[in-house]
C-alpha cells in the first residue's frame, strides 16, 4: 500500500511517499518570513518525490493530509493540494489530525509508560495540544493556555513517567514547562519537527480501519475561529 502524505499545518511544509511503513522519499522546507510559502513549495516537493522514486500519482493508493488544527493559511493550502490531487487521480483521501501525526513517533510505540504532548504555537500564550498515553488520546483536541494543558497533564500522569513534548509550541514554552513542579521521577524530552512521514504512518493505520473519504468530503478542523473573525466579533461586542 502506497501513501502520498502532505503536511503544511505548521512552520514546516513536508511531503512523503511511503510504501506501508517504509519511507521511500521525503522532502521538507521550513516556512520563514520572507522565504518560500507552502503554496510555492508543496507541489514541487511532490513532483520531486515521484521523480526520485520513479513512481507516479497513479501508483499511489491513498493521499493523506493533515486536517488541523494549525495555521489557517497552511491548512487550506494543504487541503486544496490534496483535494486537487485526489480529484485528478480518483484516489481516496485520509484526513489526519495534525496533533495525532505529531505524536505518532511516540504513540506508535504503544507504551503506556510514555506520554506524548504535541504543542503547536497558537499565539497569545496558547497552544493547540492534546495528551496521549501510548496510542490512546486522553483529551479532546485543545486550544488552551500552556498552563492549562500542563495542569491537565499533571492530573493524569503517575510518578516515574517519561513525557515527550513536541512541536514549536513546546519549544517556545520550554522554560515554563521545565520550571514546573513535576512529581518525583518524571523525565522530560523535547523535539520540534513536523514530518509528513508521521502523517503517512498515521494514515496507514487509519486506512486499515476504513477511515478514508472522497475528496469532496475533506474538511478542516480549526478548533477555534480565525483571528480576523475573533477580532471582528470583539469589535461588534
Amino acid at each position: 500500500m502506497k501513501i502520498l502524505a502532505l503536511d503544511t499545518s505548521g512552520t514546516i511544509a513536508s511531503a512523503a511517499l511511503m510504501d506501508e511503513y517504509i519511507v521511500m522519499a521525503e522532502s521538507s522546507v521550513t516556512l520563514s518570513n520572507g522565504g518560500p510559502s507552502a503554496s510555492e513549495t508543496l507541489l514541487p516537493m511532490v513532483d520531486k518525490l515521484f521523480k526520485t522514486t520513479k513512481l507516479s500519482l497513479e501508483d499511489v493508493d491513498y493521499i493523506a493530509c493533515t486536517c488541523g488544527p494549525g495555521s489557517f493559511t497552511g491548512l487550506r493550502i494543504g487541503a486544496a493540494t490534496a483535494k486537487g490531487l485526489a480529484f485528478a487521480s480518483g484516489k481516496p483521501l485520509i484526513a489526519v489530525p495534525t496533533l495525532d501525526a505529531m505524536a505518532y513517533t511516540i504513540t506508535s510505540l504503544s507504551s503506556s509508560s510514555i506520554w506524548a504532548v504535541p504543542m503547536m504555537d497558537a499565539r497569545r500564550g496558547q497552544v493547540y495540544s492534546a495528551i496521549y498515553c501510548g496510542d490512546n488520546r486522553t483529551t479532546d483536541y485543545l486550544a488552551e493556555p500552556v498552563e492549562v494543558v500542563l495542569q491537565m497533564l499533571k492530573d493524569k500522569i503517575e510518578p516515574s513517567t517519561h513525557i515527550a513534548f513536541m512541536g514549536n509550541g513546546a519549544i517556545l514554552h520550554r522554560n515554563l514547562i521545565t520550571n514546573e513542579s513535576w512529581p518525583e521521577g518524571i523525565t522530560l524530552s523535547f523535539q520540534d519537527r513536523n514530518s509528513a512521514a508521521s502523517v503517512g504512518g498515521n494514515a496507514l493505520t487509519m486506512a486499515g480501519h476504513g477511515d478514508y473519504i472522497a475528496e469532496k468530503d475533506f474538511s478542516l478542523m480549526y478548533i477555534r475561529k480565525p483571528q480576523a473573525q475573533r477580532e471582528l466579533e470583539g469589535k461588534a461586542k
